[in-house]
């Protein structure tokens, strides 16, 4: 198992889905937000085609082919990360169902044919470039929006999903406007919205992750709260249902 590891890579486990997956310090590891978009997003009967978008090591794809034996593709354009992930689902045995990507969202017109996807997920970079990055590297590509920002991403998911379909978003709470607005002028519609709280002191939201359905005129459900922790810094029941099931 050791000999699928490079300089500086480890091993990670996976519990509720029983999986390892190779990560780095040095270059990108998953963090909650991955774990709570995979455990939001809802995969149905009729659905046949999913596509992660901004998808770093595959943390996402791996967590939903627990559930799906559908195909899923990914698309990344770390090169490091992306062989990372390919690592990652042979050493899972996932090879076969799930495909990464090297390319650049930007030309996603010149790989992938138009209305494809029937659910479409996507963790993409948080913070705006509003001042010019000293350190460009795999770290502040992955949080900063220096290779796409929002409205690219949002736009490569208009190309890429069907009619009807679905796309889920994690995204910082505090850019949720933003959010809601570029999907709303994209075409998409907000199904679902669910805000993600430290524990229940918490009086500002960390994360927002919603549901939207592309060309509907869905009304939003609005869940309760998320919290991540409960008193004394442990985490909460619905926290270790998303780790351990």
């Amino acid at each position: 198992m050791n000999e699928l590891l490079k300089e500086d890579e480890r091993l990670d486990e996976l519990y509720r889905e029983n999986m390892k997956i190779i990560q780095s310090r040095s270059v990108f590891s998953f963090s909650v937000d991955a774990l709570l978009l995979a455990n939001f997003t809802k995969i149905s009967r009729q659905d046949r085609t999913i596509m992660d978008l901004c998808s770093g090591n595959g943390v996402v794809p791996m967590l939903l082919s627990h559930r799906t034996a559908l195909p899923i593709d990914a698309v990344e354009i770390q090169e490091q990360l992306v062989d990372m992930a390919k690592r990652s689902f042979e050493l899972n045995d996932k090879a076969g169902q799930l495909a990464m990507y090297n390319i650049d969202i930007k030309n996603i017109k010149e790989h992938f044919k138009h209305s494809t996807y029937d659910v479409i997920t996507v963790n993409p970079p948080y913070f705006t470039n509003d001042q010019p990055l000293k350190v460009l590297g795999p770290h502040s590509i992955a949080r900063h929006e220096v290779m796409i920002d929002l409205e690219g991403v949002v736009k490569a998911a208009r190309y890429l999903i069907k009619n009807k379909g679905r796309l889920y978003m994690v995204h910082r709470a505090e850019r949720s406007a933003e959010v809601i607005f570029c999907l709303m002028d994209n075409g998409f519609r907000i199904k679902t919205q669910q805000y993600v709280y430290n524990d229940p002191d918490s009086k500002n939201a960390m994360f927002v992750i919603v549901e939207a359905l592309f060309h509907s005129q869905a009304y939003v459900d609005v869940l309760p709260p998320f919290y991540i922790y409960e008193a004394e810094d442990r985490y909460s029941k619905e926290m270790l249902e998303v780790y351990y099931g």
